[in-house]
């Protein structure tokens, strides 16, 4: 079964195009130029195979490949097939196709940012209040001894609470958003609270260039408003100095689907061992986290991860 799985061209693209990605059938529709009937048959093989697997997030379902069982007798070949898949990159089409994708999802929550702005920060409250949370990212980032100089960025800034935690700690604070009204409120926050070790920059995060790598990088309840989250760990990697620390704040996984529209969410949460395969390959590894669960059934996860 596996090598008539992976023995069509298409499918094969499919496997290559979900190695750290998510896609509904919609989108592999787009980026493979294929129909969905079509589309449906081959993931169906794949999944019957145990090559892929589904993940509903709200109404919606998104094909990612299947974490394979150490018990799983076929388990080498099928790494070793893979491996070697992976090998081959992209055709410059597919390569387009999947930006594209990950365009568009750009592209609503950047629209919803721009419409929901003035609400968003109530709305947020509604899931988990800073409140909640904030003596644990204290505790966590005063266990990492960080040493005089040190510097730190956080990305999609916005209203951040955590700014002035960050800016007593830290000789020079980065504040990133990509969005102008967002980061308007960044610098309303630093004016208001004198924060003059505090530089706002209007940029994407894939974009950003440092003359200097950072310490620390915040990315507080904000990976789960990225396009795609696999990406955002590559990219941390190369801002961070040897020994670094991504610091990360999000929801686990849940279905409560309501939070895509009064809180612009793209996922609905994360599982723990996926973020751990995502920043493996980027090259981190492990470090302190915490869980904490709330009342309203979300589960928040913060994760330190070492370069």
């Amino acid at each position: 079964m596996l090598c008539k799985a992976l023995a069509d061209p298409l499918r094969q693209d499919v496997m290559r195009l979900l190695k750290h990605d998510s896609f509904g059938v919609q989108e592999l529709c787009h980026i493979t130029t294929t129909p969905q009937p079509g589309m449906s048959h081959h993931l169906k093989i794949l999944t019957s195979a145990g090559l892929l697997e589904t993940k509903r997030e709200g109404t919606s379902i998104f094909y990612r490949r299947a974490l394979l069982s150490t018990d799983n007798p076929i388990r080498p070949l099928t790494l070793e097939f893979l491996a070697n898949l992976d090998q081959i990159p992209l055709t410059k089409t597919l390569e387009a196709g999947r930006q594209k994708v990950l365009e568009d999802r750009g592209d609503q929550a950047a629209q919803f940012f721009a419409r929901c702005s003035e609400q968003l920060k109530e709305n947020q409250e509604l899931v988990a209040s800073f409140e909640h949370y904030a003596g644990c990212v204290t505790d966590l980032i005063n266990s990492q001894s960080f040493d005089s100089g040190s510097q730190a960025l956080e990305v999609g800034a916005g209203e951040s609470p955590l700014l002035s935690v960050l800016a007593a700690q830290f000789d020079h604070i980065l504040a990133v958003d990509n969005a102008e009204n967002m980061l308007n409120k960044t610098r309303q926050i630093v004016a208001e609270q004198n924060l003059s070790n505090v530089t706002c920059l209007l940029t994407d995060y894939a974009d950003l260039k440092l003359d200097t790598p950072i310490n620390l990088l915040v990315c507080n309840m904000v990976l789960h408003h990225l396009p795609a989250p696999a990406d955002f760990f590559k990219k941390a990697a190369t801002l961070l100095v040897e020994d670094g620390r991504l610091l990360l704040i999000d929801l686990c996984s849940h279905q409560q689907d309501w939070t895509r529209e009064i809180c612009g969410d793209l996922w609905l949460g994360f599982d723990p061992d996926e973020l751990n395969r995502w920043a493996e390959h980027a090259g981190f590894c492990k470090g302190q986290d915490a869980f904490l669960g709330l009342k309203n059934g979300f589960q928040i996860q913060l994760r330190i991860f070492n370069t």
